[in-house]
Protein backbone atom coordinates (compact mmCIF):
# COMPACT_ATOMS: atom_id res chain seq x y z
CA UNK A 1 0.00 0.00 0.00
CA UNK A 2 1.26 3.20 -0.92
CA UNK A 3 2.15 6.13 1.46
CA UNK A 4 -0.59 8.87 1.46
CA UNK A 5 1.30 11.65 3.18
CA UNK A 6 4.95 13.42 3.13
CA UNK A 7 6.57 10.45 1.97
CA UNK A 8 6.29 8.53 -0.89
CA UNK A 9 8.60 5.89 -1.60
CA UNK A 10 11.77 7.57 -3.06
CA UNK A 11 11.19 10.76 -2.43
CA UNK A 12 12.16 13.51 -0.37
CA UNK A 13 10.07 16.12 1.23
CA UNK A 14 10.67 19.65 1.64
CA UNK A 15 10.95 19.68 5.61
CA UNK A 16 7.79 22.07 7.36
CA UNK A 17 8.80 20.81 11.08
CA UNK A 18 11.17 23.73 13.12
CA UNK A 19 12.84 23.90 16.32
CA UNK A 20 10.96 25.88 19.47
CA UNK A 21 13.41 26.04 21.91
CA UNK A 22 10.82 26.68 24.78
CA UNK A 23 10.17 24.48 27.83
CA UNK A 24 6.14 25.29 27.82
CA UNK A 25 3.86 25.79 25.01
CA UNK A 26 0.05 27.15 26.18
CA UNK A 27 0.62 27.12 29.38
CA UNK A 28 1.59 23.99 29.59
CA UNK A 29 5.26 21.88 30.21
CA UNK A 30 7.02 20.48 26.93
CA UNK A 31 9.90 19.11 29.44
CA UNK A 32 9.95 15.03 30.00
CA UNK A 33 12.43 14.49 33.23
CA UNK A 34 13.83 11.05 33.32
CA UNK A 35 16.12 9.49 36.24
CA UNK A 36 19.67 9.37 35.28
CA UNK A 37 21.19 5.82 36.35
CA UNK A 38 23.81 6.08 38.74
CA UNK A 39 26.73 4.04 40.28
CA UNK A 40 29.46 3.84 42.31
CA UNK A 41 32.18 2.96 39.80
CA UNK A 42 32.63 4.92 36.50
CA UNK A 43 31.04 3.80 33.27
CA UNK A 44 34.45 4.62 31.34
CA UNK A 45 38.14 5.67 33.66
CA UNK A 46 38.46 8.46 34.37
CA UNK A 47 41.42 10.84 33.67
CA UNK A 48 44.06 10.80 35.98
CA UNK A 49 43.92 14.49 36.86
CA UNK A 50 40.21 14.71 37.51
CA UNK A 51 39.53 13.74 41.13
CA UNK A 52 36.07 14.27 42.06
CA UNK A 53 34.57 14.63 45.34
CA UNK A 54 35.22 11.48 47.62
CA UNK A 55 31.98 9.74 47.23
CA UNK A 56 30.65 10.68 44.10
CA UNK A 57 28.58 8.81 41.89
CA UNK A 58 28.76 8.53 37.99
CA UNK A 59 26.18 7.60 35.08
CA UNK A 60 25.85 8.70 31.54
CA UNK A 61 23.45 11.15 29.48
CA UNK A 62 22.81 8.87 26.09
CA UNK A 63 21.75 11.34 23.77
CA UNK A 64 21.40 11.35 19.82
CA UNK A 65 20.03 8.68 17.78
CA UNK A 66 20.06 5.46 19.80
CA UNK A 67 21.74 7.61 22.75
CA UNK A 68 24.94 6.98 20.63
CA UNK A 69 26.15 10.13 22.13
CA UNK A 70 27.43 9.54 25.70
CA UNK A 71 27.94 12.13 28.30
CA UNK A 72 29.79 11.31 31.48
CA UNK A 73 28.11 12.56 34.45
CA UNK A 74 29.64 12.98 37.68
CA UNK A 75 27.55 13.80 40.74
CA UNK A 76 28.11 14.30 44.89
CA UNK A 77 24.52 14.89 45.92
CA UNK A 78 26.22 16.29 49.94
CA UNK A 79 28.01 19.51 47.96
CA UNK A 80 26.23 19.80 44.68
CA UNK A 81 29.11 19.26 42.38
CA UNK A 82 28.21 18.08 39.02
CA UNK A 83 30.49 17.40 36.43
CA UNK A 84 29.27 16.52 32.96
CA UNK A 85 31.51 16.02 29.78
CA UNK A 86 29.53 18.45 27.28
CA UNK A 87 31.78 18.03 24.57
CA UNK A 88 32.57 13.87 24.89
CA UNK A 89 36.04 14.54 25.22
CA UNK A 90 36.55 12.41 28.36
CA UNK A 91 37.96 15.68 30.33
CA UNK A 92 36.20 18.00 32.82
CA UNK A 93 37.37 21.38 31.71
CA UNK A 94 36.46 24.15 34.67
CA UNK A 95 33.31 25.27 32.38
CA UNK A 96 32.27 21.43 32.55
CA UNK A 97 32.08 21.93 36.23
CA UNK A 98 29.18 23.06 38.27
CA UNK A 99 26.92 23.19 41.43
CA UNK A 100 23.86 22.22 41.51
CA UNK A 101 21.34 23.90 43.96
CA UNK A 102 17.39 23.87 44.65
CA UNK A 103 16.66 25.17 41.18
CA UNK A 104 17.13 23.20 38.49
CA UNK A 105 20.79 23.65 36.08
CA UNK A 106 20.65 24.58 32.43
CA UNK A 107 23.71 23.16 30.23
CA UNK A 108 24.30 23.94 26.43
CA UNK A 109 25.77 20.67 25.11
CA UNK A 110 26.23 19.82 21.74
CA UNK A 111 25.45 15.99 20.10
CA UNK A 112 24.72 15.34 16.08
CA UNK A 113 21.79 13.86 15.03
CA UNK A 114 21.38 13.15 11.13
CA UNK A 115 19.90 16.29 10.66
CA UNK A 116 22.15 18.59 12.72
CA UNK A 117 25.24 19.35 15.13
CA UNK A 118 23.64 22.14 17.02
CA UNK A 119 23.88 22.86 20.64
CA UNK A 120 20.60 21.76 22.78
CA UNK A 121 19.80 22.82 26.32
CA UNK A 122 20.04 19.69 28.77
CA UNK A 123 18.21 20.95 31.84
CA UNK A 124 19.09 18.75 35.41
CA UNK A 125 17.54 18.78 38.47
CA UNK A 126 17.97 16.58 41.84
CA UNK A 127 15.83 13.88 42.88
CA UNK A 128 16.24 12.71 45.79
CA UNK A 129 19.99 12.04 46.36
CA UNK A 130 19.83 11.66 42.57
CA UNK A 131 19.62 13.27 39.67
CA UNK A 132 16.41 13.78 36.76
CA UNK A 133 17.51 14.93 33.45
CA UNK A 134 15.36 16.74 30.13
CA UNK A 135 16.31 18.10 26.96
CA UNK A 136 14.43 21.35 26.39
CA UNK A 137 12.57 22.28 23.15
CA UNK A 138 10.29 20.56 20.86
CA UNK A 139 8.84 20.46 17.24
CA UNK A 140 5.90 21.91 15.32
CA UNK A 141 4.28 21.19 12.15
CA UNK A 142 1.40 19.98 10.23
CA UNK A 143 0.15 16.44 9.57
CA UNK A 144 -2.15 15.48 6.90
CA UNK A 145 -4.77 12.60 8.20
CA UNK A 146 -6.93 11.53 5.02
CA UNK A 147 -6.50 14.24 3.02
CA UNK A 148 -6.77 17.47 5.84
CA UNK A 149 -3.72 18.96 7.30
CA UNK A 150 -3.79 19.09 10.84
CA UNK A 151 -1.43 21.49 12.85
CA UNK A 152 1.15 19.22 15.19
CA UNK A 153 3.89 19.03 17.41
CA UNK A 154 6.86 16.28 18.59
CA UNK A 155 8.19 16.33 22.56
CA UNK A 156 10.84 14.44 23.59
CA UNK A 157 9.86 11.89 26.48
CA UNK A 158 12.79 10.21 27.10
CA UNK A 159 15.27 12.94 27.17
CA UNK A 160 17.74 11.78 24.34
CA UNK A 161 17.25 15.10 22.40
CA UNK A 162 15.35 12.97 19.49
CA UNK A 163 11.70 12.84 18.59
CA UNK A 164 11.57 9.49 17.11
CA UNK A 165 11.47 7.24 20.04
CA UNK A 166 8.53 4.44 19.64
CA UNK A 167 6.57 4.92 23.06
CA UNK A 168 8.47 7.47 24.87
CA UNK A 169 8.09 10.34 22.51
CA UNK A 170 4.73 11.87 21.71
CA UNK A 171 2.60 13.77 18.72
CA UNK A 172 0.23 15.84 19.46
CA UNK A 173 -2.57 16.55 16.96
CA UNK A 174 -5.07 19.24 16.66
CA UNK A 175 -7.44 17.01 15.34
CA UNK A 176 -10.94 19.13 15.86
CA UNK A 177 -8.89 22.34 14.85
CA UNK A 178 -10.13 24.62 18.08
CA UNK A 179 -6.44 26.04 18.13
CA UNK A 180 -5.83 24.05 21.54
CA UNK A 181 -3.65 20.82 21.94
CA UNK A 182 -6.06 18.01 24.75
CA UNK A 183 -3.54 16.25 26.34
CA UNK A 184 -6.24 13.04 27.02
CA UNK A 185 -7.99 13.25 23.20
CA UNK A 186 -4.95 14.65 20.84
CA UNK A 187 -1.67 13.49 22.29
CA UNK A 188 -0.51 10.08 21.47
CA UNK A 189 2.63 7.89 22.19
CA UNK A 190 4.86 7.18 18.51
CA UNK A 191 4.72 3.72 17.92
CA UNK A 192 0.80 2.84 18.27
CA UNK A 193 -1.50 3.06 15.37
CA UNK A 194 -3.86 6.03 15.31
CA UNK A 195 -7.58 5.55 14.09
CA UNK A 196 -9.01 8.37 12.82
CA UNK A 197 -11.82 8.99 10.25
CA UNK A 198 -12.25 4.81 10.02
CA UNK A 199 -8.61 4.43 9.16
CA UNK A 200 -5.41 3.03 11.18
CA UNK A 201 -2.09 5.57 10.23
CA UNK A 202 1.32 5.42 11.73
CA UNK A 203 3.21 8.24 12.48
CA UNK A 204 7.24 8.11 11.82
CA UNK A 205 9.13 11.06 12.30
CA UNK A 206 12.86 11.01 11.96
CA UNK A 207 15.35 11.46 14.77
CA UNK A 208 15.71 15.38 14.62
CA UNK A 209 11.69 15.65 14.01
CA UNK A 210 12.31 17.80 10.52
CA UNK A 211 9.80 14.92 8.90
CA UNK A 212 6.90 12.69 9.18
CA UNK A 213 6.38 10.74 7.33
CA UNK A 214 2.27 9.31 7.55
CA UNK A 215 1.16 5.84 5.93
CA UNK A 216 -1.75 3.46 6.67
CA UNK A 217 -1.26 0.62 8.42
CA UNK A 218 -0.51 -2.43 6.60
CA UNK A 219 -3.40 -5.00 6.62
CA UNK A 220 -0.97 -7.80 4.82
CA UNK A 221 0.95 -9.64 8.27
CA UNK A 222 3.32 -12.65 8.51
CA UNK A 223 5.04 -13.92 12.17
CA UNK A 224 8.61 -13.62 13.73
CA UNK A 225 10.32 -15.86 16.08
CA UNK A 226 13.07 -14.47 18.13
CA UNK A 227 16.31 -16.70 19.05
CA UNK A 228 19.43 -15.88 20.71
CA UNK A 229 22.89 -18.34 20.44
CA UNK A 230 23.91 -19.20 23.97
CA UNK A 231 26.20 -21.80 25.28
CA UNK A 232 25.27 -25.55 25.71
CA UNK A 233 23.05 -26.70 28.74
CA UNK A 234 22.45 -22.81 29.42
CA UNK A 235 19.05 -21.40 29.47
CA UNK A 236 17.62 -18.43 28.51
CA UNK A 237 15.41 -16.69 31.94
CA UNK A 238 13.96 -14.34 29.52
CA UNK A 239 13.53 -12.29 26.65
CA UNK A 240 12.19 -8.53 25.82
CA UNK A 241 12.71 -6.75 22.64
CA UNK A 242 11.10 -4.21 21.50
CA UNK A 243 11.07 -4.07 17.33
CA UNK A 244 9.99 -0.99 15.41
CA UNK A 245 8.92 -1.19 11.73
CA UNK A 246 10.23 1.02 9.06
CA UNK A 247 6.88 2.60 9.53
CA UNK A 248 6.77 3.61 12.96
CA UNK A 249 5.03 0.56 14.40
CA UNK A 250 6.35 -0.83 18.02
CA UNK A 251 6.37 -4.49 18.76
CA UNK A 252 7.13 -5.56 22.05
CA UNK A 253 8.62 -9.18 21.97
CA UNK A 254 7.84 -11.05 25.51
CA UNK A 255 9.29 -14.54 24.82
CA UNK A 256 11.84 -16.28 22.71
CA UNK A 257 11.82 -19.11 20.26
CA UNK A 258 7.84 -18.25 19.86
CA UNK A 259 6.04 -17.39 16.84
CA UNK A 260 4.50 -14.10 16.90
CA UNK A 261 2.49 -12.38 13.98
CA UNK A 262 2.68 -8.58 13.07
CA UNK A 263 2.60 -6.84 9.86
CA UNK A 264 4.75 -7.54 7.41
CA UNK A 265 7.56 -5.00 6.18
CA UNK A 266 11.31 -4.27 7.86
CA UNK A 267 11.93 -3.66 11.03
CA UNK A 268 14.51 -2.29 13.28
CA UNK A 269 15.48 -3.69 16.95
CA UNK A 270 15.26 -0.91 19.18
CA UNK A 271 16.42 -2.50 22.33
CA UNK A 272 16.53 -6.30 24.24
CA UNK A 273 17.50 -7.14 27.64
CA UNK A 274 18.20 -10.90 27.97
CA UNK A 275 18.87 -12.83 30.92
CA UNK A 276 20.78 -15.98 30.62
CA UNK A 277 21.08 -19.09 33.32
CA UNK A 278 24.76 -21.01 32.74
CA UNK A 279 25.01 -24.67 33.59
CA UNK A 280 26.26 -23.75 36.70
CA UNK A 281 23.80 -21.65 38.12
CA UNK A 282 25.37 -18.20 36.93
CA UNK A 283 22.88 -15.60 35.53
CA UNK A 284 24.18 -12.82 33.57
CA UNK A 285 21.55 -9.97 32.36
CA UNK A 286 21.97 -8.19 29.10
CA UNK A 287 21.13 -4.83 27.83
CA UNK A 288 21.41 -3.66 24.59
CA UNK A 289 20.44 -0.80 22.82
CA UNK A 290 19.49 -0.62 18.69
CA UNK A 291 21.52 1.51 16.08
CA UNK A 292 18.77 2.03 14.33
CA UNK A 293 19.45 -0.32 11.26
CA UNK A 294 16.63 -1.77 9.74
CA UNK A 295 18.21 -5.72 10.16
CA UNK A 296 14.82 -8.14 10.18
CA UNK A 297 11.92 -8.35 7.43
CA UNK A 298 8.97 -10.03 7.92
CA UNK A 299 7.20 -11.41 4.36
CA UNK A 300 3.57 -11.77 4.23
CA UNK A 301 2.08 -15.16 4.91
CA UNK A 302 5.92 -16.40 6.00
CA UNK A 303 7.65 -16.99 9.05
CA UNK A 304 11.15 -15.04 9.99
CA UNK A 305 13.33 -16.48 12.46
CA UNK A 306 15.87 -14.38 13.56
CA UNK A 307 19.02 -13.91 16.09
CA UNK A 308 19.23 -11.55 18.27
CA UNK A 309 23.10 -12.27 18.97
CA UNK A 310 24.60 -13.43 15.77
CA UNK A 311 27.51 -12.26 15.24
CA UNK A 312 28.92 -10.72 18.87
CA UNK A 313 32.10 -8.83 17.90
CA UNK A 314 33.82 -6.37 20.00
CA UNK A 315 34.97 -3.07 17.93
CA UNK A 316 37.36 -0.67 19.28
CA UNK A 317 37.45 3.11 18.92
CA UNK A 318 40.96 4.54 18.96
CA UNK A 319 40.59 8.46 19.53
CA UNK A 320 43.90 10.62 18.98
CA UNK A 321 44.70 14.52 18.42
CA UNK A 322 47.14 15.15 15.94
CA UNK A 323 50.33 12.50 16.25
CA UNK A 324 50.78 10.86 19.06
CA UNK A 325 54.08 10.18 20.50
CA UNK A 326 55.49 7.74 23.42
CA UNK A 327 54.06 8.90 26.85
CA UNK A 328 50.77 10.19 25.35
CA UNK A 329 47.23 9.64 27.22
CA UNK A 330 45.33 7.60 24.58
CA UNK A 331 41.64 7.48 24.66
CA UNK A 332 39.70 3.84 23.64
CA UNK A 333 36.65 2.72 23.76
CA UNK A 334 35.45 -0.44 22.91
CA UNK A 335 31.66 -1.60 22.29
CA UNK A 336 30.26 -4.98 21.96
CA UNK A 337 28.17 -5.19 18.92
CA UNK A 338 26.18 -7.77 17.09
CA UNK A 339 24.83 -8.24 13.68
CA UNK A 340 21.37 -7.28 14.37
CA UNK A 341 22.70 -3.75 15.35
CA UNK A 342 22.79 -3.91 19.22
CA UNK A 343 25.10 -2.82 21.41
CA UNK A 344 25.65 -3.81 25.03
CA UNK A 345 25.05 -0.75 27.33
CA UNK A 346 24.82 -3.04 30.43
CA UNK A 347 25.88 -6.21 31.34
CA UNK A 348 25.54 -7.86 35.04
CA UNK A 349 26.65 -11.31 36.53
CA UNK A 350 24.80 -12.82 39.83
CA UNK A 351 26.05 -15.89 41.65
CA UNK A 352 25.08 -19.41 42.36
CA UNK A 353 21.96 -18.34 45.36
CA UNK A 354 21.48 -15.04 43.76
CA UNK A 355 24.43 -13.05 45.13
CA UNK A 356 25.83 -10.70 43.03
CA UNK A 357 29.21 -11.05 41.07
CA UNK A 358 29.59 -7.47 40.79
CA UNK A 359 30.55 -5.10 38.32
CA UNK A 360 31.53 -7.22 34.89
CA UNK A 361 35.05 -6.32 33.93
CA UNK A 362 37.20 -5.75 30.60
CA UNK A 363 41.11 -5.50 30.66
CA UNK A 364 42.40 -2.97 28.01
CA UNK A 365 46.18 -3.87 27.36
CA UNK A 366 48.55 -1.74 25.22
CA UNK A 367 51.20 -4.57 24.12
CA UNK A 368 54.36 -3.91 21.80
CA UNK A 369 56.10 -6.41 19.75
CA UNK A 370 56.40 -9.53 21.53
CA UNK A 371 53.54 -8.93 23.05
CA UNK A 372 55.09 -6.68 26.03
CA UNK A 373 52.25 -4.84 27.79
CA UNK A 374 53.09 -0.71 28.34
CA UNK A 375 49.71 -0.10 29.69
CA UNK A 376 47.05 -1.53 30.76
CA UNK A 377 43.03 0.06 32.34
CA UNK A 378 40.19 -1.83 33.31
CA UNK A 379 36.76 -1.02 31.59
CA UNK A 380 33.19 -2.77 32.19
CA UNK A 381 29.57 -2.21 32.72
CA UNK A 382 28.10 -1.63 36.14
Amino acid sequence: MLPILLLAMGQTPTPTWTFQDEAARDGRSMLTFRAVELGDVPPRPLHSEDKPPAGSRFGDLRLGPGGAARRLVVWHAETGALWLDGDGDGRFAKRERHTLGKDPLEVRVPFPTPESRDARTVILKRRGDGLAVAVRGYMAGTVTLGGKAYPAFLTDGDADGCFDSAAADRVWIDLDTDGRFDPLTEQFPLGAPLAHGGTSYLLRPDAGGTRVAVRERPAETGTVRLTVTRLPKSEVQELNAHLVSEWGELVVVEQGDHQLPLPAGRYRIDSARLRLKGAGGEVWAYHFAGTGALVLTVDKGKETTFDLTAGTRVTVDVTTRGEVKAGDAVRVRPDIVTAAGLYLVECEATGVGGARAGPVQAAIRLTGPGSETADEVWSGFL
